[in-house]
């Protein structure tokens, strides 16, 4: 059975509407950072709301309906699961940072920037990372993007939507986090609807935020950090060996494999791509 291919102008127009918020977000940041005594939360709120409305209003006016996700709900099991493998990702970047760190310095360059809650957030700029940034973000890279995407492929459709997102940080090591995190959110958005991956996205970032606070407290928050990522890697690996185990023997489907060529010749993704790469580049690397 022949897959329905969503038309090359619609991708295309999917494609423009994200470069428009991706070099709308990042103007607005600059412009709204030069302004004298504006909090860090209002420019990051006021920037994604602004610029978030420009493929939210291209979804809701774009003719035809995009596949509706499933309505099957999670249970708690899968749900903390789901959630230790995005902790167990960001922990193997975390790992992975000073290695490459090392590789950067080697020829006069560094790409360390503070991450996502290494500082202590305040009350506007924790608004923004726990709620608003996870509800905007998800509502277009899962609710458009991935939604848009499914006819072609659920796996494409993934793995497609998780690379934008992960560009779209412009920052090297949170973009590999955000791209990780972007494969599970799209994998839970897909099997149990978008509100598991709204809570997902909000669990995993309140968790990133709360961090610097668990270390200023002292042992007992240094042993509770400890306790999380333990719990969270013995959770993820167990986890994901029972999948393996359980899917094995069996035969495979083909149908959600692949993807089409439609989508990765389109010319509008590449402008996005190369766009986003670079503005990633230029953000990150510094002269040491």
């Amino acid at each position: 059975m022949n897959k329905k291919i969503p038309p090359l102008h619609s991708l295309t127009w999917l494609w423009c509407s994200l470069f428009a918020y991706s070099v709308l977000f990042g103007l607005l940041q600059k412009l709204l950072s030069s302004v004298p005594g504006l909090p860090e939360g209002i420019v990051l709120l006021l920037s994604c709301a602004v610029a978030s409305a420009i493929p939210l209003l291209w979804s809701s006016l774009v003719s035809g309906e995009a596949p509706h996700f499933s309505s099957q709900k999670a249970s708690l099991g899968t749900l903390v699961f789901l959630i230790s493998v995005a902790l167990s990702g960001n922990l193997a970047v975390m790992v992975l940072t000073p290695v490459l760190e090392r590789v950067w310095n080697l020829v006069g360059f560094t790409a360390q920037a503070t991450a996502v809650g290494e500082e202590i957030a305040t009350p506007l700029l924790a608004i923004y990372i726990c709620i608003v940034g996870p509800v905007l973000e998800e509502l277009i890279y899962r609710g458009v993007v991935l939604r848009r995407l499914l006819p072609g492929g659920a796996r494409q459709a993934i793995l497609l939507s998780a690379l934008c997102f992960g560009l779209m940080h412009h920052d090297l090591y949170q973009g590999l986090s955000a791209f990780w995190c972007g494969l599970i959110f799209g994998y839970a958005a897909l099997h149990y609807g978008l509100g598991t991956s709204i809570g997902l996205h909000i669990a995993g970032n309140s968790i990133a935020v709360a961090l610097p606070l668990l270390r200023q407290a002292g042992t007992p928050g240094a042993l509770a950090t400890l306790a999380l990522v333990f719990v969270s890697v013995v959770i993820a690996v167990t986890g994901g060996i029972r999948l393996l185990l359980k899917r094995r023997g069996r035969k495979r489907e083909r149908s959600q494999a692949g993807g089409s060529s439609g989508v990765w010749s389109n010319p509008a993704l590449w402008m996005l791509l190369a766009f986003d790469t670079v503005y990633l580049v230029v953000a990150s690397f510094t002269h040491r």
